[in-house]
């Protein structure tokens, strides 16, 4: 599994599954990393308007290239545009969190039930992703603990084997991005993150579905109310 900014992460199966946006080195994916780094900072939250004028302005670059850069984001669903307000960083209600979250119980718990039919349970995955985790812990980096979360749970859904159940899941994830971000850097303790992690591969590793389960769910509730409350924290803001 490969953990930078901008890199692939590899889930079980026989085909490699982008996560993450692959690097590129045109000038448009380098002002589109620019300002995905500032979303999930929290620099831009959701709803912030994107105005073509300022884009060009602050970048110093063509109208094109900041409309290239904006499509590029559009595709990873982290900006839209619509009709009465433009583009904008895509807003996130807690109706959509409840939608997100009611999605991935679903699909993370069949993950969970194919992994646990196989003996012994394979968590390499979950363990690499967690590792991961330890190491943006270290480095303060919250992105990428961010991104090693998203591949983390993304891996959980791809050992179910259904590749239309894991980009699903993908999408679902992508959507809640900036969300995730606001919510970890909202704990302020990234090495309680990776102990949470730590502790659903113990239990997943050991092989007992009904304690799995349960882990998965506690998990699940609090990861929800920890982004319900990121989300009415910057609605209020």
């Amino acid at each position: 599994m490969e953990g930078t900014h901008g890199s692939t992460f590899l889930v079980p199966g026989s085909e490699r599954m982008n996560v993450l946006p692959i690097q590129r080195t045109s000038i448009a994916s380098t002002i589109a990393e620019m300002l995905r780094e500032d979303m999930l900072s929290g620099l831009l939250a959701p709803g912030t308007p994107l105005h073509d004028a300022d884009l060009v302005s602050r970048m110093a670059v063509p109208l094109t290239t900041i409309r290239e850069a904006l499509a590029e984001l559009a595709h990873e669903g982290l900006v839209i545009h619509t009709l009465h307000h433009g583009v904008q960083v895509t807003p996130v209600s807690p109706e959509d969190v409840h939608d997100v979250y009611a999605v991935r119980r679903v699909y993370e718990r069949a993950g969970l039930e194919a992994l646990l039919e196989h003996r012994p349970v394979d968590v390499t995955w979950l363990r690499a992703a967690t590792e991961r985790m330890g190491e943006a812990a270290v480095a303060g980096d919250w992105r990428a603990a961010v991104e090693a979360d998203i591949a983390f749970h993304l891996a959980l859904v791809a050992s179910a084997g259904a590749r239309r159940l894991t980009s699903a899941a993908q999408r679902a994830l992508m959507e809640l991005r900036i969300v995730l971000a606001m919510s970890d850097r909202s704990t302020g303790d990234l090495p309680a993150l990776v102990a949470d992690h730590q502790h659903l591969v113990d239990v997943i590793g050991a092989g007992r579905l009904r304690k799995a389960a349960y882990a998965l769910q506690d998990h699940l509730l609090r990861g929800e109310a920890s982004c319900l409350a990121a989300v009415v924290a910057s609605e209020a803001a």
